[in-house]
Parts: C-alpha cells; structure tokens; sequence
C-alpha cells in the first residue's frame, strides 16, 4: 500500500514545484528591484491611500513604452529632453551613487516637503494641513528611464 501512494506523492510535489516557481521567480524579481510605494492621508476626510507597485512592472512599462508610442511622440519627448541629456545622466548617476541623508528640504508656515535618499530609494514626503504624502521610488529607475529614451 505505501507503493501505491509514493508515485502520487511525486506528481503532487512536481506539481507543486511547477506552479511555484514562477510565483517565487517573481517575488524575487520584486525584492530585487524594489517597489514604488504612494501614500495619501487626507486630514479632513480621512481618506487613506497606498498603493505599492513592483518597480519591475513600471521597468517593463518604461521598456514597453517606446515600442508603443506613436513616433511623433516620442521623438517630440526626446527633442525636449536633448538639451539637458548629458546634464541628466550625470544627476541621475550622482544621485544613484549618493550617500543616504536629506537632499532637500523646504518649510512653510503651512508646509513642510522633504526629499531624501536612503540606501536604494528616494522618498518625498509632504506634508501640509490637509493632506500627508509620500512616495518612494528606487534611486535606478531615474537613470532607466533615460537609457530608455
């Protein structure tokens, strides 16, 4: 009777191993390249938000996006962006290779913004009298989105 269940026992843990691996390929994907994360508190309404996206997904959505957009689009967004490309690449770099701290932070009698840089991300933070917010971005996506155009 024990022979009788081990060929099952394989096809349910080869089975297992099939459907798992692309769920754990993409979990790794994910911790690799990191998440952009937006959250929204609105004071009055107590409205919360958050909302985290895959860096992965918007890598493949600024990798896809060229192959989409109709020429004239994308030839006037390079256009704008020529005069300033070198200057561009140079920031996003230094950046990139940045140690962690504050890089700007500004204060109002009713606002306050703040942008810094962590190990791997950037994150603003904005606050004011009737809405929080934060965004968190990986530090690469900014130098990929210029390789891209």
């Amino acid at each position: 009777m024990a022979n009788r269940r081990r060929p099952y026992t394989r096809y349910v843990a080869i089975a297992l191993i099939v459907l798992l691996t692309p769920v754990f390929a993409f979990a790794t994907a994910v911790a690799a390249t990191g998440t952009v994360t937006v959250s929204v508190h609105e004071q009055q309404d107590g409205l919360r938000l958050y909302l985290p996206v895959p860096a992965l997904l918007i890598d493949l959505a600024v990798f896809a996006a060229p192959r989409l957009m109709p020429e004239e689009a994308l030839a006037e967004a390079r256009a704008e962006i020529a005069p300033f490309r070198q200057e561009l690449e140079i920031l996003a770099r230094e950046l990139e290779n940045s140690p962690s701290g504050v890089l700007v932070e500004f204060q109002s009698p009713t606002e306050h913004v703040r942008v810094t840089k962590g190990w791997r991300s950037f994150e603003v933070e904005v606050d004011s009298p009737d809405t929080d917010v934060r965004v968190k971005v990986p530090a690469r996506l900014a130098s990929r989105l210029l390789d891209v155009l």
